[in-house]
């Protein structure tokens, strides 16, 4: 069984997610995806931590004829007992303190004497005269003249105005926003465009990197005639259909992608689209640059049910055919 399906069938025996995979193994969900589409293999510490995960042996992951072993959901941690909790303390009550007497007399002085000449005082601050004269325990008024205000207003001294209610209209009335239309996504809204790479397998190396503008652009006028074109946000179509993945091997020693003995170079794109990719090289006729001869493209549509990839030869070369 190649790494590709081991990886997808561990994965699913353990219930976990694409995303669940990646956060495990610290990666992306794209990685993850790649590799159970033969896209891309799993770097080798990538694979010793996945037999860890999976409780496999690394020779199982990566030799085809290794047997499967028996695996199964992995085991939730214990949980701790949770602490006893410790005694309730009873409270301790303490005697009542004996109730002290002077307080009371101190206030009893006050409200006699004190309290009478400070309100005195304080009404004479603010201009009016109440009392003609103040006398110790006795004191006689002097005429308060009132103004009342005019019939049917009411006047309210010391409340604040309150602050009117902010004005409503009925809802027949009010202008409702309507709510935004909802967007129609790509064949696969959560892949990430991450631009056309380069990787080259060396033994257990493996190396990778992007392109400048330049040698963007001499490799787009290599896949064109084969009516794979690049526009200047970087986005791939084949036909005008956006790609969603493509993959190119350029040199190869023979062996499987997914096999973990492949050496050799391959580009991949990834991004939002509706088309999966790939070349068919001749690597008995390589060129100049040491690459397969390109003979066609191949390509899926994700949007159509089954496996059926589509032909692509360079203008005036081939007729497009089908194959399974």
């Amino acid at each position: 069984m190649p790494l590709a399906d081991k990886i997808m069938e561990l994965r699913k025996k353990q219930g976990w997610s694409q995303i669940d995979l990646a956060d495990r193994l610290d990666v992306s969900r794209q990685s993850v995806s790649k590799w159970e589409m033969a896209q891309a293999v799993p770097e080798l510490d990538k694979i010793i931590k996945m037999s860890e995960l999976f409780a496999v042996t690394t020779d199982y992951l990566l030799k085809d004829d290794t047997p499967a072993p028996e695996t199964g959901p992995q085991p939730e941690p214990e949980t701790p007992p949770e602490p006893e909790p410790e005694p309730k303390q009873e409270p301790v009550t303490l005697p009542k303190p004996r109730r002290k007497m002077w307080p009371w007399v101190v206030a009893a002085v006050l409200a006699v004497f004190v309290l009478p000449l400070a309100l005195a005082l304080a009404l004479s601050s603010a201009g009016i005269d109440t009392y003609q004269q103040v006398k110790i325990g006795k004191s006689t008024p002097a005429p308060v003249e009132v103004t009342y205000p005019p019939a049917g207003q009411t006047v309210i001294v010391g409340v604040p105005t309150p602050t009117p209610a902010p004005k409503t209209m009925p809802l027949d009335e009010a202008v409702v926003e309507e709510p935004a239309a909802e967007q129609t996504t790509v064949s696969d809204p959560d892949n990430v465009e991450d631009g056309m790479t380069e990787y080259v397998y060396e033994g257990e190396s493996v190396t990778s990197g992007g392109f400048d503008e330049k040698t963007l652009a001499a490799i787009a006028a290599e896949y064109e005639p084969y009516g794979l074109t690049c526009d200047e946000e970087h986005h791939w179509y084949l036909g005008g259909v956006r790609i969603r993945t493509f993959t190119d091997v350029l040199t190869t020693n023979g062996e499987s992608l997914t096999g973990g003995d492949f050496h050799g170079t391959l580009r991949t794109f990834s991004g939002d689209g509706f088309l999966d990719v790939r070349t068919v090289r001749d690597y008995d006729h390589c060129g100049d640059d040491g690459c397969g001869t390109l003979l066609y493209l191949e390509s899926r549509d994700v949007r159509q049910d089954g496996d059926e990839w589509t032909e692509h030869y360079a203008l005036g070369h081939h007729d497009e055919g089908h194959h399974e």
